[in-house]
């Protein structure tokens, strides 16, 4: 199981780290179009469609690293004062609704790309940008997501059934003020 967690940190890691590129990549090319319009009264042209494409493109490859890391938000102000047992419960029952959520926000991704493919839908935009090509990549970004939300309640299922509650609570817990402290402490595989 450890293997199969490391596996899904390494997917993770990757897609954050390609988000993190291109958000650089964006972020040239918004000072370069500031830049030449700046001095040269010029523009690249497209900046703010591309940058906005990119940003529901890393929104959707990055959201599996934050869960992986436990950076989403959590309201945890009597989570320490239950017992270990309702934790397991609550920590199960965050992450099933939480692949709930996420399968239905998947498939109508899934949706509304179709439907832009059948239409052959463009942006009211200079580019003119069909909408398949930014949908995919961001319907893309959610299926992984979706995968690493069910490998990661298939792994805490896993622990919580073998009785290893603290492997499970490493897995979907939430972090205590000591292991927010620590970089890369509060991890599945730690």
């Amino acid at each position: 199981m450890k293997t199969f967690l490391r596996v899904i940190e390494l997917f993770s890691r990757i897609c954050a780290w390609i988000c993190g590129f291109l958000l650089l990549a964006t972020t040239v090319m918004i000072g370069v179009e500031v830049i030449l319009r700046r001095f040269f009264a010029m523009s690249i042209g497209g900046a703010d469609e591309i940058s906005s494409y990119v940003l529901a493109i890393i929104c959707s490859w990055s959201l599996g690293y934050a869960l992986y890391h436990k950076s989403h938000i959590r309201i945890d102000v009597l989570y320490y004062y239950l017992p270990a047992v309702v934790r397991a419960v609550l920590d199960t029952l965050a992450l099933a609704l939480f692949f709930v959520y996420i399968s239905m926000l998947t498939y109508f991704a899934w949706d509304l790309l179709h439907t832009s493919i059948i239409r052959e839908s463009t942006a009211n935009t200079p580019l003119q940008t069909p909408m398949w090509i930014p949908q995919s990549i961001w319907f893309f970004g959610l299926v992984g997501f979706t995968l690493i939300i069910a490998g990661m309640l298939v792994a805490l299922i896993y622990y919580q059934l073998k009785g290893d509650l603290r492997s499970a609570e490493n897995i979907a817990g939430s972090p205590n003020a000591l292991e927010e402290l620590k970089p890369d402490t509060n991890t599945p595989e730690s």
